[in-house]
């Protein structure tokens, strides 16, 4: 179980990370790229999935 709670809290700080700078990107230049939009939908993939799946109680 400890070994779930480290990848959840890594994927946490990782999506955190990407996020912070997904946002100082559009603070700086706008959503007028079509990049920024693209990794908005990359980090909510990222995010449903991987807090999705270690959220989750173990298999037995």
């Amino acid at each position: 179980m400890l070994a779930r709670t480290i990848v959840l809290l890594v994927a946490i700080l990782f999506i955190a990370f990407f996020a912070v700078l997904t946002l100082g990107a559009v603070a700086e230049h706008g959503v007028s790229t079509p990049a920024l939009v693209i990794s908005v939908v990359v980090l909510a993939l990222l995010g449903f999935g991987i807090l999705g799946a270690l959220r989750g109680p173990p298999e037995p």
